[in-house]
């Protein structure tokens, strides 16, 4: 959300073309990775992705606070990539997958608005932190990423050739 305007802090370069290089990668990455999900699994494309938005969270807070412009130029594009990986398109597919055929419009309803929210939250307050704590603000996000991390690892069932929300949760099926 707000990688275009760091970028150009940082490289004092063309906004616009720094706009269009990350749209293009998150467009690049997510279609191209769009079939890993299948083949990998829901849960591995998850914890790669916050596995990589964590790095690049803590190498941007590093390159913020040291001044490495190419530092955080590189940590921006890694984290628009990893997020394109999986926390992007993943859990709109885990949404519908993790409950049975009457819920998922309540489900994928719950899961937008919790995106939205959280999308708000961090529009609304993210500049006011990022003035008060400079590059420290990325350790935030680095620790909400080992944070949810260990709650996907642990809590998430993996969908992937799921047939059934039985299946998914590890249930035996009762014909009553």
């Amino acid at each position: 959300m707000y990688g275009v305007s760091l970028l150009s802090d940082l490289l004092k370069s063309n906004s616009a073309l720094l706009n269009l290089g990350v749209s293009a990668i998150n467009i690049i990455v997510t279609a191209g990775c769009a079939p890993l999900v299948d083949k990998l699994g829901r849960k591995v494309c998850l914890l790669n992705s916050i596995t990589g938005m964590g790095i690049s969270s803590l190498l941007l807070a590093i390159g913020i606070i040291n001044s490495a412009s190419i530092l955080s130029a590189v940590a921006v594009l890694l984290f628009v990539s990893s997020f394109g990986l999986g926390l992007g398109p993943v859990p709109f597919i885990l949404s519908s997958e993790l409950v049975g055929p009457e819920a998922v419009g309540a489900t994928q309803s719950l899961a937008l608005a919790a995106n939205w929210t959280a999308t708000f939250v961090v529009a609304q307050f993210f500049p006011l932190a990022s003035e008060r704590l400079h590059g420290k603000v990325y350790f935030i996000f680095a620790g909400l990423a080992a944070f949810f991390w260990i709650f996907i690892a642990w809590f998430v069932p993996e969908t992937k050739g799921k047939k059934t929300v039985d299946e998914v949760w590890g249930r035996e099926r009762r014909d009553d």
